[in-house]
């Protein structure tokens, strides 16, 4: 008798349990496809990413895809799929780092989770539990609020999932989409304007990676060379009047691979470039 009620017990607490995984499934953060980062394929792994019929897609009421600093945008990202009623979101806005870009404020469906990737904790726009639930189609709507200062190119990586609602991670529909915000020209003082990165250069490079830019008045220079998870791997410090200037950054210790140069002004960063190691 002893054992029936242990056994009805354990039977009872492996069925409560599945339930509750089922119940509480809500977004995960840290799987958009952003550098550093799987996407949701990790999990729900049935098939390859965008390699179905549907979509996922990106709009806000920026115009042209440029931000000022300190204003607050509407962001919506639509996944769709044909014959799907259950839909899934995981979102980031990241700076060329990969530390975060602005602040997310979610809306009706959403929710905000962290995940640390890289030395970065990423905020992630994710959907609550049965948030995208609609027949074909779901857009998910937030705001995002740009950073108080220009910190140059800015890129929001999306990830949506077309799920059959099976209660299980098998045979769900993954799409990713992502898109490039610039900096406005508008309310950017001249100053920042005249302060230009050029070129980093040679491109793909080997041993040493040549930098150029101009000032328009002194300032303190820093070089940073960061691999895609936003790890500072070489870095240079310096004051320079204005004028142009050519910098070498020792780079012979790097690994082959793909790296993104950035430059800052008096803590301000001013422009980013992507570069090879071969």
């Amino acid at each position: 008798m002893k054992k029936k009620i242990v056994l009805i017990l354990s039977s009872a607490f492996l069925v409560f349990t599945f339930f509750a995984g089922i119940l509480t499934d809500n977004g995960k953060a840290g799987a958009t496809g952003s550098p550093g980062e799987n996407n949701c394929t990790q999990c729900h792994d049935s098939f390859g990413a965008n390699s179905g019929t549907g979509s996922v897609t990106i709009t806000s009421n920026m115009t042209n895809w440029e931000y000022v600093p300190g204003q607050t945008y509407q962001v919506s990202v639509t996944v769709a799929q044909s014959n799907v009623s259950l839909f899934g979101l995981g979102f980031e806005a990241l700076q060329s780092s990969g530390a975060n870009a602005g602040t997310l404020t979610p809306g009706t469906g959403t929710q905000i989770k962290n995940a640390l990737v890289g030395g970065n904790q990423r905020a992630n726009i994710v959907h609550t539990l049965n948030g995208g639930a609609s027949a074909n189609t779901h857009t998910f709507s937030f705001t995002w609020t740009a950073p108080s200062t220009n910190v140059g190119a800015i890129t929001f990586y999306a990830a949506g999932n077309a799920a059959n609602n099976n209660g299980s991670d098998t045979g769900d529909r993954i799409y990713t989409a992502s898109q490039v915000v610039n900096p406005s020209t508008v309310g950017i003082q001249e100053d920042e304007l005249i302060n230009a990165f050029l070129s980093a250069y040679p491109n793909p490079f080997n041993s040493t990676l040549n930098v150029q830019f101009s000032l328009k008045n002194n300032a303190k220079v820093q070089l940073n060379v960061m691999d895609l998870t936003g790890k500072v791997v070489a870095s240079e410090n310096m004051n320079k009047s204005g004028g142009i200037h050519n910098e070498s950054i020792d780079a012979s210790s790097l690994s082959n691979g793909l790296y993104i140069v950035s430059i800052t002004l008096d803590g301000k960063v001013l422009s980013s470039q992507r570069v090879v190691k071969k």
